[in-house]
């Protein structure tokens, strides 16, 4: 167990940007949104209580610990020219890509959003109509409907009563259908409208540990890593003489086909793909992963605006404070990191005339 304060924005790739080293501690410039710029110690940033679950169960946090290891020597050789895979580099990109708070509160608040998006395409009269007519062919959809009728005539029944009622129901469901469609469509929105609501509330709670499973499933996802190697050339990309990247709270940054930069995980439409993805590693170096045929065409500027802007609360800088800088602290969050609301709406609503 490493403690209760867990880094979401692990030390080792904090370290390679430190302006001081004393011993074991390393020192960096954080640049925060809120707090403004300042020097402190690595085990103090980009760390949170409890960030990958409380004491009572510290597999998780147990794991990206024991995880850290071999990405720090990924990180470590590809700063001192050593060898490393594309398989290395795949998985340290899809490692940092979704462990981090940015990353999570990205996740978390479209969870909500999708929820009250799609409230309208279930509430939607012609689909309820749809799925009370396929009960009258599909004998799987109508068991399934004529044991719903039963609980909301009859509450809890014992399994016997329930097939008594199912028994008596059958022959007549077609009947009784056609006969109250509408009392039932209304019965149907009210039972959705209760099970929506109560998602809604505990739409937060429900998003979090959505997360905490997808990474106890292993935060350096082969598959999406193997995918990764297999679309993507990786190479390390040297800052000229006199510039210097930053590291932004959101780790790994991508560009898609779209033309959009978002954090590294993918966009929410299937047909944009990832086209450039850049993670800095120290203040003078970046991996680069690129899509063929595309082209790095970011100058160091560059990628630091889109490393700011899609920061959560700050970002670190061997430099202290400076007017550029100050700049970029100015432009935290203000990137959409995965989709806005609107392009959630649409797309649901065009999946929806798609089915």
């Amino acid at each position: 167990m490493a403690g209760r304060r867990h880094h979401y924005l692990p030390r080792f790739i904090q370290r390679p940007f430190a302006f001081r080293q004393k011993g074991k501690h390393f020192y960096v410039h954080a640049h925060h949104r809120a707090h403004g710029a300042y020097g402190t110690n690595v085990m103090e940033l980009g760390q949170e209580l409890d960030f990958y679950g409380g004491p009572e169960d510290t597999s998780l946090d147990d794991t990206m610990t024991a995880g850290e290891k071999q990405l720090a020597i990924t990180v470590n050789r590809l700063n001192s020219d050593g060898p490393v895979d594309p398989e290395a580099i795949a998985s340290l990109i899809c490692a940092l890509g979704i462990r981090t708070k940015s990353m999570r509160t990205a996740l978390t608040s479209m969870f909500p959003v999708l929820l009250q998006a799609g409230r309208a395409r279930l509430l939607d009269g012609k689909r309820l109509q749809v799925e009370l007519a396929k009960s009258l062919h599909d004998p799987k959809k109508r068991r399934q409907l004529i044991y719903e009728q039963i609980r909301k005539d009859h509450g809890h029944l014992g399994r016997e009563q329930q097939a008594k009622f199912y028994a008596l129901m059958l022959p007549k469901w077609k009947i009784l259908v056609q006969e109250n469609e509408q009392r039932m469509l209304a019965e149907a929105r009210v039972w959705i409208e209760m099970g929506l609501d109560r998602l809604q509330g505990e739409a937060t709670a429900v998003a979090n540990k959505a997360f905490l499973d997808a990474l106890a499933k292993g935060p350096e996802s082969p598959i999406r890593a193997q995918r990764m190697v297999d679309e993507m050339g990786f190479d390390t990309w040297d800052a000229p003489n006199g510039e210097s990247f930053i590291l932004g709270d959101c780790g790994p940054v991508a560009v898609f086909t779209d033309g959009k930069p978002r954090l590294a995980l993918g966009a929410i439409d299937n047909d944009v793909e990832m086209a450039k993805v850049f993670l800095p590693i120290s203040p003078t170096r970046c991996i680069v992963g690129l899509r063929p045929p595309t082209a790095n065409e970011l100058s160091v500027d560059d990628l630091n605006k889109i490393s700011a802007a899609l920061s959560h609360e700050f970002f670190v800088s061997d430099q202290a404070d400076n007017p550029s800088l100050a700049i970029l602290r100015q432009t935290i969050g203000s990137l959409v990191p995965i989709a806005t609301e609107e392009e959630m709406s649409q797309l649901l609503a065009e999946d929806g005339r798609d089915r």
